[in-house]
């Protein structure tokens, strides 16, 4: 019996299921102590960060560099995630902000131009030269292990916790990386969120699927929940605690809830609850705006989306 990668209990759970992109098969187990539900072979760190330093935006975009489309997808993304900062940590202005996995480098540029003194680190090599050429941004291609001790007022993290393969080592790591009363910034795909097609749930890449009880559970020996945004991917705003705690599994009741929630889910929720049927007709929106951008270069198109929605 294989154990949690998170708490060490033996994990009691097992299904199959289909990578969404290439259809392989993914072996999927869930611990009914910490609810965490993760792949059950984890690959190693350095097949990891050779993976994604060379072969993960090829795999997933099949570009070495983000096409502009792309650009305009994060650069919305980016926008709604500074606003989201700027609602719950008031002043902002000269902030040291240290993105995680910074892609093409979009949030940190919207980050730098609301105010906050941005940096970002990004182990794929022509993602990261990207970010430094076109926004002339610092965007280091390295990985976690480049953050330095207490170097950041706030630390993001957008989509890679999930990738990572060891997720409390992450934690120890950021909250030894933050300045006393500095903030984390998480968000990572909801494994309870209505709105995701059940065909594409599951990835060869995501190593963990968090929801809001699991992901609570291994921040908060080292963090206090700030904020929380639920609804469709999973935003949580941490605060740097004086002092770590011991890991708490949250309450049998809670990974009842958990799994109940889980069982739930299916066409039919999706269609309804999530709105999947509306997605059809955001996709044609999508594509006429992207159709008129195509000979736009990605700085001014990024300037264009800040200025139309401050």
């Amino acid at each position: 019996m294989k154990k949690c990668q998170q708490c060490g209990t033996e994990v009691l759970h097992q299904e199959q299921h289909q990578d969404a992109k290439s259809k392989a098969s993914l072996e999927i187990l869930h611990c009914h102590h910490c609810g965490l539900i993760q792949q059950a072979h984890i690959p190693t760190e350095d097949e990891l960060k050779i993976y994604y330093s060379h072969h993960y935006r090829t795999d997933y975009k099949s570009v070495y560099q983000p096409k502009i489309k792309y650009v305009r997808r994060a650069g919305l993304a980016a926008l709604d995630r500074v606003h989201f900062l700027e609602k719950h940590l008031g002043k902002i202005h000269g902030q040291q902000l240290i993105d995680i996995g910074a892609g093409g480098g979009e949030f940190v540029y919207m980050a730098h131009s609301h105010g906050f003194a941005a940096r970002g680190i990004e182990p794929n090599q022509g993602y990261s030269e990207f970010a430094r050429q076109v926004y002339d941004m610092r965007i280091d291609t390295a990985t976690i292990d480049a953050l330095e001790a207490q170097s950041a007022d706030v630390i993001t993290m957008f989509h890679v916790l999930e990738h990572m393969p060891k997720p409390d080592a992450v934690m120890r790591k950021v909250f030894e990386s933050l300045k006393p009363g500095g903030y984390f910034f998480v968000e990572v795909p909801n494994i309870l969120q209505q709105d995701a097609s059940p065909h594409n749930i599951y990835f060869k890449a995501h190593l963990y699927y968090f929801s809001e009880y699991s992901l609570r559970a291994i921040a908060e020996p080292y963090f206090e929940v700030q904020a929380l945004e639920s609804h469709g991917n999973l935003k949580m705003l941490f605060k740097k605690r004086e002092i770590v705690k011991n890991f708490a599994a949250p309450s049998p009741a809670t990974i009842e809830l958990q799994k109940k929630a889980l069982s739930q889910k299916g066409w039919l929720s999706y269609l309804t609850v999530g709105g999947g049927w509306k997605k059809p007709l955001r996709r044609v929106s999508q594509y006429r705006a992207e159709a008129q951008i195509k000979d736009m270069s990605p700085k001014v198109l990024l300037d264009q989306l800040r200025c139309a929605k401050p």
